[in-house]
């Protein structure tokens, strides 16, 4: 079975993402790729453990682009129909609702269809067109944003200035890590981990994951998040990342992290002094992780790009060929910047070679 999987537009590492853990997939336009799986359910399982999804549509088997054929399949009051062909021929809706003599018609704005809530709230049922190879595809799937809401805006402790990542970006780094070091009973570890967003989103994946921050205050915040979440506190620790071996000693499969990247709102002249810190503190971790990772390891970390209106500073080339002998590098380097922020995060995967 052929299913459309939309991803967010604002999640600028869906492509990666949806290339990590569905090799065999094809990108059908910008934000939207076309998956293959043996059933519904297991289509839905599938993109529900991914970041970057908003939505799914599955082709429909004999439906053509015709209102007799899209009417039949038309079960509730709303429903909504979008062109993704590239010609300029439309179907009148008009003629939908005089075949079913009820019916509302709602107008998406643009070819990506309706927003996930939409179509939740007022139970729609939306199909895609594709005039030029004659087929239909339904939404059958839409992500669950009331729980995403619930983590990125509705947590106890919520600290902008010590930077966070946005769930859904914590559980695409997390998507990234290939499939040898991913799945239930993994072990996940966050050195760096702050609110914590990154250990819930391994637990609600099936990792056995764990966080560890040198900040006492941030550790104990990140417990209560964890707590709200239903988790235990106790998966969160007040540790020096530079020391997590002393806990983890080849136990962990996947580390995922954003580091510390210094002080929100720097001064363009002081970043020069910023950097070599940073590195220390990166390089230091790196090679304390080693002890930590069992064979074939894999680290997803984050290194921070700044610049001081007259060069980048680039913090990931402490991957030189001498830390290159105990990791291979899996990617090129990811960047992901937010609109407002005053750093660009360059995401590196990282394998331990033995």
């Amino acid at each position: 079975m052929k299913f459309l999987l939309f991803c967010g537009a604002g999640n600028s590492l869906s492509g990666f993402e949806i290339q990590t853990r569905f090799s065999d997939s094809t990108e059908f336009k910008n934000n939207v790729y076309i998956l293959t799986f043996k059933s519904e359910d297991e289509a839905k399982k599938a993109v529900s453990q991914l970041g970057s999804a908003i939505k799914m549509a599955v082709l429909l088997d004999g439906v053509t682009c015709t209102p007799k054929s899209i009417a039949k399949q038309i079960t509730h009051k709303n429903f909504s129909t979008t062109t993704v062909s590239a010609g300029k021929e439309r179907l009148d809706s008009r003629e939908i609702k005089d075949l079913l003599a009820k019916g509302r018609f709602l107008d998406a704005q643009d070819s990506y269809g309706l927003s996930p809530i939409i179509i939740a709230k007022h139970k729609v049922d939306e199909f895609f067109l594709d005039f030029d190879t004659n087929q239909v595809w339904q939404t059958i799937w839409v992500h669950d944003f009331k729980h995403w809401i619930k983590k990125d805006r509705f947590m106890p402790f919520v600290n902008a200035k010590a930077g966070m990542l946005p769930p859904k970006i914590a559980r695409s780094m997390i998507n990234l890590a290939p499939s040898d070091s991913w799945g239930n009973g993994k072990v996940l570890v966050d050195p760096f981990c702050g609110s914590g967003r990154v250990v819930i989103e391994g637990l609600e994946l099936g990792f056995n994951s764990y966080g560890t921050d040198v900040s006492a205050s941030q550790s104990q915040e990140a417990s209560e998040n964890l707590a709200h979440m239903g988790y235990s506190k106790q998966l969160i620790e007040c540790l020096d990342s530079t020391h997590l071996s002393k806990k983890f000693k080849n136990k962990v499969d996947l580390i995922v992290t954003e580091p510390f990247m210094g002080k929100t709102n720097l001064r363009p002249d002081k970043i020069q002094y910023l950097v070599p810190g940073l590195k220390k503190l990166y390089l230091g971790c790196l090679k304390d992780w080693l002890s930590c990772l069992k064979s074939k390891g894999v680290v997803v970390m984050v290194f921070p790009v700044f610049n001081d209106g007259k060069k980048d500073y680039k913090t990931s080339d402490i991957i030189d060929d001498k830390l290159k002998l105990s990791y291979n590098q899996l990617n090129q380097g990811i960047l992901y910047s937010r609109p407002d922020a005053y750093v660009r995060r360059e995401i590196i995967v990282l394998q331990k070679i033995n």
